[in-house]
């Protein structure tokens, strides 16, 4: 009994010793830190560790509740490099500090409260930050120890970041409360920011930010919402991080806005993904991105160690309708090509491209029915897409296409703005192309057959029109053109007699068409360019097709398949293609030229045997087949130009 006496005098006698000198201690810091001649050796102090001039208006010390500090005009400069000359200013700072390492001689901020703030953030061209502090070593308590805070309240901050490259505009925290248990753990934050009159609700509940952390992090301005879950380290490298990621926008500009990206409308969008850090890289599975009607599907996966930075993808899209997806992006629809024009003018996104030179990788990508800018819809859609540098290579593309398919390679080179183009279309049915552009198709059938190896430079279509350089064959098989004008015409060509023809007034059986374009920096020519055949005549044709100038000037001579031809073409069967390409003219070149007088001539002086006679001789004897004839020769010319590009690797010139 008299020992547990003993002992709680003692216990009593300690308090009391403790209270005396606490309050002896906090009388005489009060005035210690009440006496403006701290400041400047405080001021000292904190310039030297920080590397930078801090400057301090005034200080003072409160003891109730609990030991802390009030600071007041407290300003901290920037480098000298930097635009603004001060990279913080805080209107009001206030410390709380733990009572009991205080008596220790140690200083523990428990909480801290700011007001009034003004951040200003800089980097230069070399990636050097404004706000990184050279590495110090610590000599003696300070308020560098962090990791006993348990509360962090920021009101009115403003925080404004600068590069080489642009001004990120002015973001306000209006304010920013965190509440953690001592290590950082069992964090709670919540957070109003706010950028020209937009908020931006930050939410976060995070296990522990001193080592890898689970958790959630919701970001939401308007009706766009940003959500992580998972295992996440707040720091760049994401190292063994494993995180689900969704993005919801009903009103993506809402986003936008906020981030000061200025934009068109564009169509809701969606986007979730399972993040996971492995030995350095980043995979990202069960993609599912959707922006208005589009739909992408897949993985990908990421390595920002290498040499440069490397994307493999593996991407699916049941649809793509190109020109609904770029309304969906917000892009306006492109203006039409120039009046008495075939070809667009407006500009390739090179600069895109050329932006991409420090990346590389790769990207299977699969479409199951991919719509065209100009209504041609092909289906089964699989390539794969290989980026080096500012190269991008679209390789083994296949498709289905209009009762056939397509096959072709892609390459193209942003700094020389080139195009290389190998493309096959194989049994592509002209009928239903005519249909799918939006007109009204007067034939049937019509199988097409292309093959065309060209090279193309410039910065918009009609640029890469008129450098075309290469082979380009086409052969067109039967087809059943549906036309009582078109039926009329072929009569005034050949002169057949109804008794004898194959056909009837309301449409031509057209067996074929051939054209063999070897094009040249943009021009075909040959004698022998481009050859028809229907039942009842045929018809070769040479010339020029010029795709700088956008004409073409094909002539020949119709000649009858069977029967007996009587009619205008035994004295004028000179038939003239001529004009621009997209509206040229057919006619018959007039009677009064030399040829149609020689031949008029000669049936003067027979009495018109030698017209029966060609006519029956044309009959029996219909000569070279038109549409093989075309390819009788092999195009060198083009062949040769686009060999000497490859070798010395000369852009041509539209």
């Amino acid at each position: 009994m008299q020992s547990v006496r003993r002992t709680s005098r003692l216990v009593v006698r300690a308090a009391i010793a403790v209270l005396v000198l606490l309050i002896v201690g906090a009388i005489g810091a009060y005035f210690l830190f009440n006496g403006q001649r701290w400041i400047s050796p405080i001021e000292q102090r904190l310039s030297e560790a920080s590397g930078r001039e801090v400057r301090i208006g005034a200080l003072e010390l409160h003891l109730l509740p609990m030991p802390g500090i009030d600071v007041r005009k407290v300003t901290v400069a920037n480098p000298a490099w930097a635009r603004a000359p001060l990279l913080l200013q805080a209107e009001q700072v206030s410390v709380r500090l733990a009572v009991w390492p205080l008596l220790l001689g140690q200083v523990h901020l428990q909480t801290l409260t700011a007001s009034g703030v003004q951040l200003d953030l800089d980097s230069d061209a070399r990636g050097t930050y404004s706000w990184t502090l050279p590495q110090r070593p610590r000599t003696g308590a300070g308020l560098s120890d962090l990791s006993r805070m348990t509360a962090l309240d920021l009101q009115n901050v403003a925080v404004r970041y600068r590069s080489a490259r642009f001004d990120d505009g002015i973001t306000r925290i209006e304010r920013l409360h965190l509440d953690t248990q001592p290590g950082w753990r069992a964090v709670r934050l919540d957070a109003l920011l706010k950028r020209d009159n937009r908020d931006l609700i930050a939410t976060a509940r995070l296990d522990d930010l001193s080592t890898l952390s689970n958790g959630q992090i919701t970001l939401q301005t308007g009706s766009a919402r940003l959500m992580l879950d998972g295992r996440m380290p707040l720091q760049a490298v994401l190292t063994n991080a494993a995180f689900k990621v969704r993005l919801e926008a009903e009103r993506p500009n809402d986003l936008l806005a906020f981030l000061n990206i200025p934009s068109r409308t564009i169509a809701p969008i969606a986007l979730s993904a399972d993040l996971r850090e492995s030995g350095g890289k980043i995979s990202a599975t069960a993609i599912d991105g959707r922006l208005g009607k589009l739909q992408v599907t897949g993985s990908a996966q990421f390595d920002p160690a290498s040499a440069r930075p490397t994307v493999d993808a593996q991407l699916s899209i049941p649809r793509l309708d190109w020109v609904q997806t770029l309304t969906d992006a917000g892009r306006p629809p492109l203006p039409p090509a120039p009046p008495g024009e075939l070809f667009r003018t407006h500009l390739f996104p090179w600069r895109v491209l050329a932006a991409l030179t420090d990346f590389q990788g790769t990207a299977e990508v699969q479409v199951a029915s991919l719509k065209t800018r100009p209504g041609i819809e092909l289906t089964n859609v699989s390539t794969r897409m290989l980026l080096d540098g500012d190269q991008l290579h679209v390789s083994a593309i296949k498709a289905g296409l209009l009762d056939g398919h397509a096959s072709a390679d892609l390459t193209l080179s942003a700094p020389s703005r080139q195009a290389h183009l190998d493309l096959q279309l194989h049994d592509v049915s002209l009928q239903k192309w005519i249909v799918a552009t939006g007109h009204a198709a007067p034939l049937t059938g019509g199988p097409i057959q292309l093959t065309a190896v060209v090279d193309a430079s410039g910065d918009s279509m009609k640029e890469m029109a008129a450098s075309l350089t290469g082979p380009v064959s086409i052969r067109l098989g039967p087809a059943v053109i549906t036309s009582r004008t078109g039926a009329e015409a072929e009569a005034l060509l050949t002169g057949l007699i109804p008794l004898f023809s194959v056909r009837d007034e309301n449409r031509i059986q057209l067996d074929c068409v051939g054209a063999n374009l070897a094009f040249a920096r943009g021009r075909a020519s040959a004698d022998q360019l481009v050859g028809a055949r229907s039942q009842a005549s045929q018809l070769l044709t040479g010339g020029a097709i010029d795709l700088r100038q956008q004409t073409l000037d094909l002539r020949g001579r119709v000649r009858a398949r069977s029967g007996i031809s009587l009619g205008l073409s035994a004295l004028a069967g000179d038939v003239s293609i001529t004009g621009p390409l997209v509206k040229p003219q057919i006619k018959l070149d007039p009677v009064g030229t030399p040829s149609a007088l020689g031949r008029l001539g000669a049936a003067i002086v027979t009495g018109g045997l030698s017209i029966v006679g060609t006519a029956l001789w044309d009959g029996a004897n219909p000569g070279t087949d038109p549409c093989k004839a075309v390819f009788a020769d092999k195009p060198r010319a083009a062949a040769k130009t686009t060999a000497r590009a490859h070798q010395t690797g000369d852009r041509a010139v539209p």
